[in-house]
């Protein structure tokens, strides 16, 4: 299988790191180590208690990882922590690097990464490294990042936020540069293989919680974090997890309740194009009375399972931006402005069983996939989006090809007399290009075609124009075995109720009536699952 990893990435870190590499093992074929980044405060750094039990300190050990292992109830989700002798695993395939302030360890994932000494606590990173592990044939590599009662509104505060950086978003920048440029000398078992950054993990917020202004300002805060972190290692799609502020419970004060309300107002952010995902915690708190620490509810009284149960959330959240969560599909929605207005009901629409992601323009506006000569230019880039390996791309070119245009500017032009922007000879040549490559993802490919074209549009295009293309993009998507979505035949009853006069574009309500239709077609792909090579269905 075609895996279209993020190039930007994959190049950003090997530049670091190239430097300290001989040109053999650059050459070597084995797959690049992903590397995941575990970022944030106290409860990232880790306040689970592993078998601590004094009666008076830490309430006769409930709620410790020996306790819970006790208990036959968890062996089956837990067991995998303990070998057949009892002792804690230490995966040989998941590597993980936490500098502490008394510290640097580094080391196979088990129990201990934590800012204590010894082996008596562990945070999130445990069930995560066990998760992502388990999903990557190669090895993984996990960055730790994270420093007790910091906050995002002064100390993790990011460049674009406005006024003075904060000394803790700085050090936590400089501390992956560190791990990434040294990661073969930490650990020699990944000599001479490459690295890429593969996501983001942040678990934070409890220091803003109790400022109004910062509680105000973290959903903003959080999206420049992202997008700061982002441009540092110029990783513009880096998959990123937010785990909320849950250890309150489900039933928590309202400066809680906003700061997980801006959390997750962050990742729904529409630049980030479903590249950002909040996972919900607050249902892993235990009461005080069956956790060892009792006095400490900021710490989810240290409660082992909490802590279990964390990880094992974030995990799974980043394998399904990463494409390697089965039970997840990976949607990729190519096309012009009218797909623009319908994604967003498609996202909505297999929010339950997809990821659904389109290119972007920028940090605020989704990318205009234009006619096919653009699309022949990009197509490699949009596959690429993090980091491919999709399991349905929905595309349409055709709009944009057959508005006429300037022959001097290349300009929109209102006259019938000048050329289109590709004529039909062009359109054929240029879609056929886009269909093989996209072929080599392996996806299923559906292509729809293009939406009814009324009269008086400007720029100019004939009313008959859409039979014309669509009928060249038939013939073709048949010639491939490409499924196709007839647009055209199912708004072309609907027109006077869902499009608007004179325009190519649709009412709201006619884009959300297309995205449903959209959906419908994406999620046929996976309850019947043709065949590879299937001939296209929907035809005119």
């Amino acid at each position: 299988m075609h895996r279209y990893r993020s190039n930007s990435v994959f190049l950003a870190v090997m530049a670091v790191i190239a430097g300290g590499l001989p040109g053999s093992m650059l050459a070597q074929e084995a797959d690049p180590v992903p590397v995941f980044v575990l970022a944030g405060q106290s409860n990232m750094q880790g306040q689970a208690v592993v078998d601590m039990n004094h009666p008076e300190h830490y309430n006769g050990g409930r709620g410790t990882l020996n306790a819970l292992l006790a208990n036959p109830a968890h062996q089956d989700r837990m067991g995998h922590l303990r070998d057949a002798d009892g002792n804690w695993v230490v995966r040989e395939d998941v590597w993980i690097r936490y500098q502490t302030p008394e510290a640097l360890k580094r080391g196979g994932l088990s129990i201990g990464f934590t800012g204590y000494g010894g082996q008596h606590h562990f945070g999130p990173e445990l069930q995560f490294g066990h998760r992502v592990g388990d999903a990557f044939q190669q090895p993984v590599l996990l960055i730790k990042t994270a420093w007790g009662g910091k906050s995002l509104f002064k100390d993790f505060r990011p460049p674009s936020a406005g006024g003075e950086v904060g000394p803790y978003y700085q050090k936590m920048i400089r501390e992956i540069r560190s791990g990434l440029q040294g990661y073969q000398q930490d650990f020699p078992d990944l000599e001479g293989r490459p690295v890429y950054l593969a996501g983001l993990v942040w678990q934070q917020g409890w220091n803003d919680m109790g400022d109004e202004e910062a509680r105000a300002q973290y959903a903003q805060n959080l999206f420049h974090l992202i997008r700061d972190f982002r441009q540092e290692f110029n990783a513009p799609w880096l998959p990123v997890v937010i785990g909320e502020l849950g250890n309150g419970g489900p039933t928590s004060r309202e400066p809680m309740n906003q700061i997980r309300q801006a959390q997750a107002s962050a990742a729904r952010r529409a630049e980030f194009c479903g590249s950002v995902q909040f996972v919900p915690t607050a249902e892993f708190a235990r009461p005080a009375e069956q956790s060892p620490n009792i006095t400490h509810g900021h710490h989810w009284f240290g409660n082992a399972e909490s802590y279990f149960l964390i990880g094992d959330s974030l995990g799974q959240a980043m394998l399904e931006l990463v494409g390697k969560r089965p039970d997840k599909k990976r949607v990729l929605i190519l096309g012009d402005s009218i797909s623009i207005g319908y994604t967003p009901t498609v996202r909505k629409s297999l929010e339950e069983e997809a990821i659904v992601v389109r290119p972007m323009r920028n940090l605020k506006q989704a990318e205009n996939c234009q006619g096919t000569r653009y699309g022949v230019e990009h197509i490699d880039r949009w596959m690429n989006l993090l980091g491919g390996e999709w399991d349905v791309i929905h595309f349409n070119f055709g709009l944009h090809d057959m508005k006429h245009v300037s022959p001097q500017t290349e300009e929109n032009s209102n006259k019938k007399s000048d050329p289109p922007q590709s004529t039909p000879e062009q359109y054929r040549r240029q879609l056929t290009e886009i269909v093989q490559r996209l072929k080599q993802s392996e996806a299923q490919l559906i292509f729809a075609t293009t939406t009814p074209v009324p009269d008086g549009v400007r720029p100019y295009r004939a009313t008959t124009d859409p039979d014309r293309y669509n009928a060249i993009a038939m013939k073709i998507m048949q010639e491939h075995g490409v499924q196709v979505n007839d647009l055209y035949q199912f708004a072309q009853p609907r027109l006077a109720e869902i499009q608007r006069p004179a325009n190519v574009h649709f009412f709201p309500p006619g884009s959300e009536v297309l995205g449903k239709q959209v959906a419908d077609v994406i999620r046929s792909c996976w309850k019947a699952e043709p065949p590879k090579g299937a001939p296209p269905t929907g035809s005119r």
